[in-house]
């Protein structure tokens, strides 16, 4: 019989191990067994928002619900079967180049993120100690507009950049600014570049001159604050602020920027819409 010292395993334990210890899997096996199922669990996560490639044909329709002008909610169509609904090449350079210097600089020219922007907003917030700005692109804006509650939260904020990814890889940057600005609120129960047109000026977006244009892209950070039916003189300062910004971005001349920033505008009451006038 041959000797138990011949026997490769003594006392049932692998050779090198001591007594007590357990076997461990080597830490790189471990770690890529981890990586692997985080990347599954975050594909199964992508996979489960939204689809937004219907948005490259123009004719595809979205319902969202939204809030009227008393507060109801009521149905509202992203897309040409709404009757306000504005094709971006009827909708004024002066309002698309408004809306870009005041609200994302840098969209033609961004992933879906300006994360210089996201630095400063989460700058001025800490130094506020409160959610005093925005840092999110236009992309950033359609995703919630489009897809998202208005929530605060982690989860929300992830999925708001994926949805901003997934725009950006599939729509043109024309597109995204179309759906952007007929999806917006530009007044309580007013969405939509042209059913603001129609509520502040009479007339179709098509129609509207360079100083409506303007005063129409001022409007957007908040259509509350600077609603011009309500707070003419806030709103005329919010509009002089974009169409300095358009001049320091060398899209208007001196000249058009002095013409421009002398303007005034009243409010008709009879009509309830604005008139504006050289000063």
């Amino acid at each position: 019989m041959s000797d138990p010292e011949d026997f490769p395993c003594k006392e049932g334990r692998p050779r090198g191990v001591e007594k007590g210890r357990v076997p461990r899997k080597h830490p790189l096996i471990a770690g890529f067994i981890l990586i692997a199922s985080w990347s599954a669990l975050f594909g199964v996560f992508v996979a489960s928002l939204p689809d937004v490639r219907p948005f490259k044909s123009p004719r595809y329709n979205m319902t969202l619900m939204v809030r009227d002008t008393k507060g109801r909610k009521v149905p509202f169509i992203v897309g040409q079967r709404n009757p306000y609904w504005a094709p971006l090449a009827y909708i004024p350079p002066a309002l698309q180049w408004g809306v870009i210097v005041a609200e994302d600089d840098t969209f033609y020219e961004h992933n879906g993120f300006n994360f210089a922007a996201m630095r400063d907003a989460l700058w001025e917030d800490i130094k506020e100690r409160k959610f005093v700005r925005g840092g999110s692109t236009i992309t950033q804006q359609l995703a919630k507009n489009l897809y998202l509650s208005r929530e605060k939260s982690l989860s929300r904020k992830v999925k708001e950049a994926v949805i901003t990814c997934k725009l950006e890889r599939h729509l043109s940057k024309k597109r995204i600014l179309e759906l952007y600005l007929n999806a917006i609120e530009w007044s309580p129960g007013v969405h939509g570049v042209g059913a603001a047109s129609l509520h502040y000026f009479h007339k179709s977006p098509a129609d509207l001159d360079f100083f409506e244009s303007v005063l129409l892209a001022a409007i957007i950070p908040s259509p509350r604050l600077y609603n011009p039916l309500r707070y003419p003189e806030r709103a005329l300062e919010r509009y002089r602020t974009v169409v300095w910004l358009m001049y320091k971005s060398k899209l208007i001349t001196l000249e058009q920027y002095n013409i421009a920033h002398a303007i005034q505008f009243r409010v008709d009451p009879l009509q309830d819409t604005i008139i504006i006038s050289p000063q």
